[in-house]
Order: C-alpha cells, then structure tokens, then sequence
C-alpha cells in the first residue's frame, strides 16, 4: 500500500464533535486544544533535549538513577522523549502540531520514514489527523507490507549488513548464502517487530565495530539450546 493512496476519510479518524456546542465556544475549545497540545509538544522536545544533553555526562546506570531520583520521572518516559526529541530535530514545524501520542509513534525505529514524510506533509498543508487514524492507518500498511512483499524484510536486512561477518575459521569471510539463509530464518520465525529489533541489534555500530564479534558469536552460540545465556552488552 502506497501511503499516499491512505483514505483521507479514514485518516481524519475520530474527532470531538464542535457542532454540539454553541459556535462561539466551539472557537474557544478549538483554540485551547491546539495551545495545550503545542505546549505538550514543546515541552517533551525542551525535556528530551535536556535529557539528552544530561545523559552525555553520565554512565547509562547512573542516568538513569539521575533520571528517576532527581526528574522523577520514569526511565520509560525519559527515553521516550529523548526519542522524539532527537527525532524531531531535523524536522519540520509540522511537528508541533502533532499530539504527544503521534509524535511516539512517528518516531519509533519501525515507522516507515516513507509514512513519516506523508504525515507531516498532510499536516503542512492544514490536514488535522487524528492520532487514532495514524495509528490504524499505520497497521494497515505494515499489513500490507508483510503480505504483499514476503521478501522485503529479509531484503532489508541484507542492505543494511554490509560489514565483515566471520566463519568460525575466524580468518575466512562467511559464505554469502549462508548470511541470506541465516535472514531468511530469522524472517521466517520472528515477528515483524522482533525481526525489527535483531535488525537494530545486529547491525548496531556497536556490534558491528567490536573487534570481539567473532569471539562473542561462538561463546554466546556454544550454549545448548534452553540454558540461559549470557547478555551480550554494549549494543544499545
């Protein structure tokens, strides 16, 4: 499904109906909707930044340890607007007329950028979207992608693993084929929000750039099927 053939009917979604209250007050709900959302909106871009910003002095543990002691805010809402604020830094002004629950889930790794650029343009040109529209939109071209393209994700993974991976001879470069079955298994087996997330662990610069990755991918993969195994750490 193309994005831009979304049902403009269907995108509107829900809204709150201003035809049952007097047309003056209708004006002043409307006006305060939209000041309260932008204000939602600026501080949870003001408060990523600032996150982010605090985050570059601290170890991951301690940030976080600073984050629920002294912001007092959860760990999870702390990165989400560390999220979305860097994701709405090369942004256009589109974005302050989002709603907090949109800019999460524009700015969540899996949305399709292709998704992303149609929504802002819409938003651009005076289309008020409303979030549960995006989101049941969103489902339907995620379906659409799983279905109609049974490939796409192994594809997807195969252009973004572009560095040296390693036999167990660790002097030999690992058989092309063998790479393209390894994805197609893990395609094959995981949900597409899993497979989503080995793709972000696997091809991670932190992954990719340690020189232990051949050791690693041998101990970690000696363990017999079911015993627990030890995390690999540094990927995120």
């Amino acid at each position: 499904m193309n994005t831009k053939d979304l049902s403009e009917t269907n995108l509107k979604g829900l809204r709150f109906d201003y035809n049952q209250v007097p047309s003056s007050l209708a004006s002043f709900l409307k006006g305060q909707a939209d000041r309260i959302r932008k204000q939602c909106v600026t501080s949870i871009i003001q408060i990523g930044k600032a996150l982010n910003e605090a985050k570059r002095h601290l170890s991951h543990g301690a940030f976080l340890n600073w984050v629920e002691c002294e912001v007092c805010l959860p760990p999870r809402t702390a990165q989400a607007y560390m999220k979305v604020a860097s994701w709405a830094a090369d942004k256009s002004a589109a974005v302050a007329h989002l709603s907090p629950s949109t800019l999460y889930v524009l700015s969540a790794s899996n949305t399709p950028s292709e998704y992303v650029a149609n929504i802002l343009s819409r938003v651009e040109n005076g289309e008020n979207i409303a979030h549960s529209a995006i989101r049941s939109e969103l489902k339907a071209l995620r379906g659409s992608v799983q279905h109609g393209s049974g490939n796409l994700r192994e594809a997807k993974m195969l252009r973004v693993v572009q560095k040296p991976t390693f036999s167990k001879n660790l002097g030999e470069r690992a058989n092309p084929d063998c790479l393209e079955e390894l994805v197609a298994f893990l395609a094959r087996i995981l949900s597409p929000a899993d497979f989503e997330r080995v793709r972000e662990l696997v091809t991670s610069e932190a992954v990719l750039s340690d020189p232990r990755l051949p050791e690693t991918l041998l101990r970690v993969f000696s363990f017999p099927r079911g015993l627990p195994q030890r995390r690999v750490t540094g990927t995120r």
